[in-house]
């Protein structure tokens, strides 16, 4: 007999986006998490790490890029392991997942997951038009996170 009132069973679990990790990562206490663009500046890391040492938390970054034409992903382990580097340098637990299809998604079920102290972002100058037409992940994040928002230019 088929039962067609329950959730499928995927033959496959999902994949996990978590990328690298540090030993003690799951036994943190508190979390910062952090949305890092690979062509951000460094004032976002320096304001995430300031943060982490602050709460005393440890940092869960979602490592995304911004795709150009040229070379929509080149790069992207070089920098994600240059972001586990400057963590690990910085002494502090972290955990770096590579992006999801919906950023903004991902890093506001991240903070409520762990029930992060403060989320770091990097804002990207985008005109009216552009936000009206495609929307805005930082706005997004800013109006349904449930802890503080700090948005880094």
């Amino acid at each position: 007999m088929t039962d067609f009132y329950s959730a499928p069973r995927h033959r496959f679990p999902a994949p996990s986006l978590r990328v690298e990790a540090s030993a003690g990562i799951d036994d943190a206490q508190a979390t910062v998490v952090l949305a890092y663009r690979s062509d951000s500046c460094t004032a976002l890391l320096e304001q995430a790490i300031a943060g982490a040492r602050r709460e005393n938390a440890a940092v869960r970054a979602v490592h995304f890029e911004s795709d150009t034409t040229t070379a929509p992903s080149t790069g992207a382990l070089s920098q994600t392991k240059e972001l586990a580097d400057r963590l690990a340098e910085a002494d502090l637990e972290f955990e770096i997942q590579r992006a999801d299809s919906d950023v903004a998604s991902q890093i506001i079920d991240l903070a409520e997951e762990w029930q992060a102290k403060l989320i770091v972002m990097p804002s990207k100058r985008r005109s009216p038009v552009v936000k009206l037409l495609l929307g805005s992940s930082t706005q997004r994040v800013v109006l349904e996170a449930e802890c503080p928002v700090l948005i880094v230019k």
